[in-house]
């Protein structure tokens, strides 16, 4: 299991490093694309757009790994589903927000931080239940499968 969870952690740092560049180009274009648009907090730890790019980079595929890693927990037999969704979502929620006041995503206020919190659990909620409905299916498909197989 830590190696699946290694594998999976790379992948989502690689997989965030990639999205946070998409979002900070996309940013700035939707505001002219002059040039990049990058937190202040960055800009001002860094010293230059460049390094704001990076530590917006690190801090994303950082972010990517966090939910990644998390999908081990569904592997875990021995805790029911809802306990696998719950840390999996308060983990990978706490780490954003972490995140997010760190490297300026947003204001770390109780609204903000209420706000992202909600839009995180609607985005989960939907993802669980497509989730669940495809392994439902194909456990049903499984089952009829395994029907035949005994007549």
């Amino acid at each position: 299991m830590a190696a699946q969870l290694i594998r999976r952690a790379v992948l989502g740092l690689v997989l965030g490093m990639v999205v946070g560049v998409l979002v900070a180009i996309g940013v700035s274009y939707a505001y002219g694309g002059g040039s990049l648009i990058l937190p202040n907090v960055l800009l001002e730890m860094t010293g230059s757009e460049a390094g704001a790019l990076l530590a917006q980079m690190l801090g994303s595929g950082a972010f990517g790994a966090v939910p990644m890693a998390g999908t081990v927990l569904y592997e875990l037999d021995s805790w029911g589903l809802l306990k696998q969704a719950v840390v999996h979502y308060v983990s990978y929620t706490a780490a954003f927000l972490l995140y997010g006041v760190f490297l300026g995503w947003f204001e770390p206020t109780v609204a903000a931080l209420g706000i992202m919190a909600c839009v995180f659990a609607v985005c989960h909620c939907a993802i669980w239940l497509v989730m669940y409905a495809r392994y439902r299916s194909e456990v049903k498909r499984l089952n009829e499968l395994l029907g035949k197989v005994r007549m």
